[in-house]
């Protein structure tokens, strides 16, 4: 995480879990209580809105280090997606109570932390606003 010092990172890093999930795993489901934040360590996983053929690809988060599930850290609404493992994919999660109760010892986690997934989700809207562009304009090659 941008912007940690060392005593911060390990607070941090005491928390997680280490997860291991096979292709077709599903990892997040889309309407179930938000109880986590994940880190992509290594693999791949497909963020996918609504299910069989009704379902959207939404994202692809194929790099190490790549965030989901950080809305649950914002908000207090559902799971917004499905989130599915597309190969062997080893991730890091962060539980929410777990997290929560480290926010309130070690405030400076949680302020970067929260910095760190307001510039994520940022970047994820800019996106989303060239996407919604290329679409009025009728270009659906993005999708």
């Amino acid at each position: 995480m941008h912007g940690m010092g060392e005593e911060e990172l390990g607070s941090l890093l005491s928390t997680m879990e280490r997860r291991i999930h096979e292709p077709g795993d599903r990892i997040l489901e889309e309407g179930t209580p938000s109880d986590g934040l994940f880190i992509l360590a290594d693999g791949a996983v497909d963020v996918v809105k609504g299910e069989g053929e009704q379902g959207v690809l939404i994202n692809s988060l194929h790099e190490r280090g790549d965030v989901y599930g950080e809305m649950a850290i914002i908000d207090i609404l559902p799971r917004s997606a499905n989130v599915i493992a597309t190969c062997e994919t080893r991730i890091l999660a962060f539980p929410k109570k777990v997290l929560t109760t480290l926010f309130s010892h070690v405030p400076r986690v949680q302020m970067t932390s929260v910095t760190n997934i307001a510039r994520n989700l940022s970047l994820r809207l800019r996106d989303a606003d060239a996407r919604i562009v290329e679409l009025a304009r009728g270009d659906e090659s993005l999708w």
